[in-house]
């Protein structure tokens, strides 16, 4: 005993009160028994800013649930932190009455290191508390877990997954009866529950008792073949002729992408095979990071697609629910040189939503009360192109894909739903699912490729097609890294003062508005309240999505006023619900002429970027000399 407070006493002297606090529980606490051999080895090394930054706090619901490194304490992802997830959301099913009971709970996991061992620890929590189970049984991705949640009429899913962070990470995401991940009131609630569970022990089934006794149920085939019927439905035009490169970075994309380009009629499909076989230390990614949002994780796939002289090359994340593009582009000079170059979200956004309100017109089946969704730092070019084609728009949606989930869960017809997108790679065409579908987009920009080549034309060309009809705009993410306990306080400190001082002008460009949506508000430049922000509403009926209104988040909007090089622009600023950072969202806009020469356009292009590039750097500065 004296030996334990003397640690005690010494782990006071270099640790917050609340990181003592929590090690104490968990030193204590038999519930923790297992965690205790490399706690003490954690002390004996005399790792205070390690032993902090995973005790202090503990690890929060983001916009895609509990992400994080996996590790010790209740600020990491590990077989506690997963099993109080899990006894959370079973608490909150079990809350719903007995037929919510009954419904159950659908889990799925990606390729990560420990998915299936938290995966099964989550249908241990699940069963144990009286709540139907249905295990997948081996890594799927997540669209088609937001799709079995529908189809298995659950009340609630789990995926065990961290998205495209690193290999260190994993995480635990919710979903809701609709499919959708949870969003206020529930998510509030799931994590009241959570914090109901973070001392004592928590029950767990026998994983062989459960299936015995059927508790846990484990599915696979009948549900993949449901959710490839699904995602075969919603193509558009019978256009096949396209040379496709594929990987799946080592994650779920080869177990439901593959299949979905063959049975759509894709043959001529190219697999990177050094990235084709799960493995959560992403070895053949480089820096072993599988984001395709990054051209690091796209170097493969796009010497893939050089060699065999493909007219995409297409990647997955970890989870499938996202979709990286590098499309063939024959220059326009005179040595017509073919390149391979990585599309943006947004500009792949902007394509399969003018490709599919385009052949939908076409073909007469553009329904007028018809929906395009998109998160408020998505590029607002969508907005043209709903307006152009006469269909509604919701385009100020908080950043996460549940919102847009949760405004189809409430609208009076879901099959008015065409088309959501939000900027990080997420796409969704059609309601089979309620979240991002990196399956579903991968079949859309097949056939948006394959349909431009029959005019000989590819996506770059429909591209450029789309701003010479709708206006250049030059978008930009810019991520302010900062991670542990002070880079957290640093990025707070920043986003309270941009509140408090804000930049009058940024790289020229006067600030007309200031949109906060966590007071939703807005103010003009020097702070005055001009109005609040106004409820998101169905456009068909006018109708208010009163659970959109309790939602906030920590998000600031600059709205800008035009100069000399572009017509406007904007600067959002939010910190990252789900990893160490902050991210500023540059955007600037240009109107240009329809006949337009390529030369010319470029020409436009080079300008409206730089632009950017000066207010990304301008709106860098003026946050980093708030703190």
């Amino acid at each position: 005993m004296s030996n334990f407070i003397s640690v005690m006493s010494l782990l006071q002297e270099h640790l917050s009160a609340e990181a003592v606090a929590n090690l104490r529980t968990w030193l204590t606490d038999e519930a923790f028994a297992e965690f205790r051999p490399a706690i003490w080895a954690e002390i004996e090394k005399q790792n205070w800013t390690e032993l902090e930054n995973c005790f202090y706090t503990t690890i929060p619901f983001g916009t895609g649930g509990r992400r994080g490194p996996r590790g010790l304490g209740p600020n990491r992802i590990n077989r506690r932190t997963i099993a109080e997830s899990a006894k959370g959301l079973a608490n909150w099913v079990s809350k719903q009455g007995a037929a919510a009971q009954r419904r159950g709970v659908v889990i799925a996991c990606d390729t990560r290191i420990a998915s299936q061992e938290f995966a099964e620890v989550s249908a241990q929590v699940i069963a144990a508390s009286g709540v139907q189970v249905y295990l997948f049984e081996s890594f799927r991705p997540t669209p088609e877990l937001s799709f079995a949640v529908r189809h298995l009429n659950a009340q609630a899913g789990v995926v065990i997954s961290a998205s495209h962070n690193p290999p260190s990470d994993n995480g635990f995401k919710a979903y809701g009866p609709d499919g959708a991940q949870v969003v206020p009131p529930d998510d509030v609630a799931i994590m009241q529950e959570v914090q109901r569970v973070s001392v004592g022990a928590i029950p767990l089934m026998d994983l062989e008792e459960g299936k015995r006794t059927g508790l846990i149920r484990i599915i696979g085939a009948e549900v993949d073949a449901a959710y490839q019927d699904a995602l075969t439905r919603v193509t558009l035009t019978t256009a096949r002729n396209v040379r496709i490169v594929f990987t799946p970075l080592h994650g779920t994309g080869g177990i439901a992408a593959l299949p979905a380009l063959a049975r759509a009629g894709f043959r001529d499909v190219h697999v990177v095979e050094e990235q084709s076989f799960p493995d959560g230390n992403f070895p053949h990614v480089e820096n072993h990071k599988p984001n395709p949002e990054e051209l690091p994780a796209m170097k493969l796939a796009a010497a893939r697609a050089a060699q065999v002289d493909a007219d995409v090359a297409l990647a997955t994340d970890p989870d499938a629910d996202r979709l990286g593009v590098v499309a063939k582009r024959t220059t326009q000079d005179a040595e017509c040189r073919t390149e391979y170059r990585p599309m943006t979200g947004n500009q792949v956004g902007s394509i399969l939503c003018y490709f599919i309100l385009n052949e939908l017109h076409r073909q007469g089946r553009l329904p007028a009360d018809g929906l395009i969704l998109k998160t408020a730092v998505t590029t607002d070019l969508l907005n043209r192109i709903a307006d152009h084609f006469g269909v509604g728009r919701i385009s100020e949606l908080l950043v996460g894909f549940k919102y847009i989930g949760c405004v189809i869960r409430h609208l009076d017809d879901p099959d008015r739903f065409l088309f959501g997108m939000e900027e990080s790679l997420g796409y969704l065409s059609r309601p089979h699912a309620r979240d991002k579908d990196g399956i579903n987009a991968a079949l859309l920009v097949a056939e948006a490729a394959a349909r431009t080549k029959e005019d000989g034309k590819d996506l770059w060309w429909l591209l450029h097609h789309i701003y010479r009809r709708f206006g250049y705009f030059s978008e930009h993410l810019e991520n302010y890294v900062r991670p542990g306990k002070s880079g957290q306080l640093e990025i707070a400190a920043m986003m309270r003062l941009l509140r408090e001082r804000p930049p009058q002008e940024l790289a020229g460009m006067q600030v007309r508005e200031i949109v906060d949506r966590l007071t939703d508000e807005v103010r003009d430049s020097s702070g005055k309240l001009i109005r609040p922000f106004e409820p998101l509403k169905d456009p068909k009926t006018g109708k208010v999505i009163q659970q959109l209104t309790l939602a906030k988040d920590n998000l600031l909007i600059f709205h800008l006023a035009g100069n000399g090089l572009a017509d406007g622009g904007k600067v959002a600023v939010r910190p990252s619900g789900t990893e160490p950072k902050c991210k500023f969202y540059i955007s600037v806009h240009r109107r240009v002429p329809e006949d337009i020469s390529e030369a010319d356009l470029e020409a436009v292009k080079r300008q409206v970027d730089a632009l950017a590039m000066t207010l990304k750097d301008d709106i860098l500065q003026k946050a980093a000399q708030e703190i």
